[in-house]
């Protein structure tokens, strides 16, 4: 008899109590029959050694329900690391304010890109720390072209802010 007509005859005798025995420990069907196929594969592959071994049966519930006490143990061992990193997000405001902040940075970088380019530019260059009067010399006009385009582009990101229900801080 081929090898594959004896796997195909020995899952037929076997598949369906190894997987009722793995659904008792886990709980869950479609991960029974996943570690129900692990183990065939696992028995199937290591055969050879198995041939001293008395009843076929006893052994194959032994191996399923090792690997499903395996699987429940990784299972409990994830979710404890994700409860952590639950955990220390929330021990660390610093994490979590970073990422605020940076989301924040890219809702106004968004908005600056929409403004007309000279008032885009002067709001960059604004949050780049630089004075009217510097800008002013950078971009070859007066202070007063500077402020005049800052208000308005401050006005029209207020605009933008409200129309999309943003809570801004109003002086």
């Amino acid at each position: 008899m081929r090898e594959d007509q004896q796997l195909e005859i020995f899952i037929r005798k076997h598949y369906s109590s190894m997987c009722a025995v793995a659904l008792r420990f886990i709980g869950s069907p479609d991960i029974a029959q996943d570690i129900t196929q692990e183990v065939i594969i696992k028995f199937w592959k290591n055969r050879a050694n198995y041939e001293n071994i008395k009843s076929s049966d006893n052994f194959l519930y032994t191996m399923i329900k090792n690997e499903a006490l395996n699987y429940l143990r990784g299972s409990q061992r994830e979710k404890q690391r994700y409860n952590h990193l639950e955990v220390e997000e929330f021990e660390h405001p610093k994490v979590l304010n970073m990422l605020i902040e940076e989301e924040i940075n890219q809702i106004l970088i968004h908005a600056i890109d929409l403004l007309p380019v000279q008032s885009a530019r002067i709001m960059r260059l604004i949050l780049s720390g630089y004075e009217n009067k510097e800008i002013a010399k950078v971009m070859g006009v007066s202070v007063n072209t500077i402020k005049t385009l800052k208000y308005a582009a401050i006005r029209k990101l207020r605009e933008y802010f409200n129309s999309n229900d943003y809570e801004l801080d109003q002086p």
